[in-house]
């Protein structure tokens, strides 16, 4: 199997080479988690269920319902859309006044675990 290759998020110039800075392998696949879990249900015209309601919780209540919110929100916008990981842990972490998701996952296609703390802001 080949390795995900592809432009790099935040998009920017490779200083060496003057073209777009690419990414591959696992880190290709955080970025494409990122990109994914940043971007707000209906925000792309051609693809409308691409993403999360996320953001719509910003403002919300730092409680139990909130925190499983996001927490369902995210593991099923990466269950549906990602399926080279397989999501091993969501949970969120409510410390300092802020919610964080803390997502564990694994490649579908090799045995390599990765984490990511994703904050509410």
């Amino acid at each position: 199997m080949t390795e995900p290759r592809g432009s790099a998020f935040p998009f920017r110039i490779d200083q060496r080479t003057g073209g777009v800075a690419m990414t591959e392998g696992p880190d290709k696949i955080r970025d494409d988690l990122r990109v994914l879990l940043g971007t707000r249900l209906g925000e792309r015209p051609m693809l409308r269920e691409f993403g999360t309601r996320i953001n719509a919780l910003v403002h919300e209540p730092d409680d139990d319902v909130t925190a499983d919110l996001l927490r369902k929100q995210a593991h099923e916008a990466v269950v549906r859309w990602e399926r080279r990981v397989i999501v091993t842990r969501a949970t969120v972490d409510r410390s300092d006044g802020e919610l964080r998701l803390v997502l564990g996952y694994v490649h579908s296609d090799r045995p390599v675990a990765a984490e990511m703390i994703i904050p509410l802001v």
